[in-house]
């Protein structure tokens, strides 16, 4: 059993919700149950978190992009460690990636910094942090793209070599108020053979989705090859590419919400799976929006044109931030997990919220609470932390500037 503070709590509220195109609270079923830890780390920005096994001990570790640095939280004792710094940089890092890019066997990370959401024309930058034997990692530039917000490791080609996929928020050049005006390039970067000195290639991908706040990498039709799912101004898109990986055709999904820039489309995307071989994509909508949305595939999908019915499942919050999908509960459906960033009406309403699917294709959804108004949570990621099988999560904060470990109480 790993190390916990001395100090935990036992946190849940639970409504469950039926939305028949509107949402109606009812009596909830039994929540899932977790414990609160508090990390010993204090953030300016918690940009964005994944759990990475650093140092290759068997145990996920907690890795974040901070504002002005890079810095891992060493499990079991959640030890601070420092991989990059810039303090005097004028913008943020703001996105990362993991994989070991020179196959020595450590894990490398791609940073995506220079964080400039209204500069469309500049700034940027793209770059990796090599992860060496024993000195200090060495960030390695790669290119600029402005506007750079997400970035992925994706094996689009099907070869078992990634290439890195750098989706920027806006599209180079566009204008306000609804930058929707040129699309954003979704670019694919191919490592050299020696990546540390050789030079990267680029391709791009598609240019015609606009205001892309974020894609995953998944496998939607499940043919075992790797494509992605995004979230833009028009909605919920897969991204499909052909057999060999240079080519793809793009399949509007979900519709997204249908209203004039910027309060258009949808936000943040993750590709869920449900029993009976049944899928959904969970955004949150409009662009940086108040409502939690899903798209519950139709039994026969592939071969029709037709978008996945949209259901609102919650507008009881202000600014949703983050989304995942995983299993936390003894059942086959993954649930749906949310981070609210922001809610100034009332402060309570930020934190982690869980959606558990009842009867999905009718819109039955369980709602929890978890630890409401701890974190103002900008980013969050499931995974199994003390090894007992089961999913715990993990949040970042924005105004809260803390991070918190969910530890997950299946029994």
């Amino acid at each position: 059993m790993l190390f916990r503070a001395p100090c935990l709590l036992l946190l849940c509220m639970s409504t469950s919700l039926i939305i028949d195109r509107s949402a109606r609270i009812l009596p909830s079923a039994e929540s899932p149950k977790f414990e609160a830890q508090e990390l010993p780390v204090t953030l300016q920005v918690g940009y964005a978190v994944r759990a990475i096994d650093i140092n290759a001990d068997g145990k996920l570790d907690i890795a974040i992009v901070d504002s002005k640095r890079v810095i891992w939280l060493e499990n079991p004792t959640w030890k601070t460690h420092v991989i990059y710094e810039t303090p005097d940089a004028k913008f943020d890092n703001v996105c990362f990636a993991p994989h070991d890019v020179n196959g020595d066997g450590r894990i490398d990370l791609a940073l995506g910094a220079d964080w400039q959401p209204n500069n469309s024309s500049s700034g940027g930058t793209v770059g990796w942090l090599e992860h060496t034997q024993s000195g200090p990692w060495i960030y390695r530039p790669l290119t600029t793209e402005p506007t750079t917000h997400r970035m992925n490791w994706i094996d689009l080609r099907g070869t078992g070599k990634p290439e890195l996929v750098v989706g920027p928020l806006k599209g180079k050049d566009s204008k306000g108020p609804g930058f929707d005006n040129v699309g954003v390039r979704l670019l694919a970067l191919t490592p050299a053979d020696q990546p540390a000195s050789g030079t990267w290639s680029t391709r791009v991908i598609t240019d015609q989705l606009h205001v892309m706040h974020n894609f995953e990498e998944t496998d939607l039709d499940q043919d075992g090859r790797k494509d992605i799912v995004a979230a833009s101004y028009e909605g919920a898109t897969w991204i499909r590419p052909s057999r060999d990986g240079q080519a793809f055709e793009l399949r509007r999904i979900g519709a997204g919400q249908d209203q004039t820039a910027p309060a258009r489309g949808a936000s943040e995307i993750r590709h869920g799976r449900l029993s009976g071989e049944r899928d959904y994509l969970a955004t949150v909508e409009p662009w940086h929006g108040d409502k939690i949305v899903v798209y519950v595939a139709p039994k026969v999908w592939l071969a029709s044109s037709e978008l996945w019915p949209r259901w609102i499942l919650d507008q009881e919050l202000a600014w949703g931030h983050a989304v995942a999908c995983a299993n936390l509960d003894s059942d086959p459906d993954q649930e749906l997990i949310i981070g609210v960033r922001d809610d100034k009406s009332a402060e309570h309403r930020r934190g982690v919220r869980i959606y558990d699917p009842v009867d999905p294709a009718n819109g039955k959804w369980n709602r929890t609470l978890v630890d409401p108004g701890a974190v103002a949570i900008e980013d969050l990621a499931a995974a199994d932390l003390d090894g007992d099988g089961d999913n715990d999560l993990i949040a970042v904060g924005r105004a809260t500037h803390n991070a918190k470990v969910y530890w997950n109480q299946l029994p």
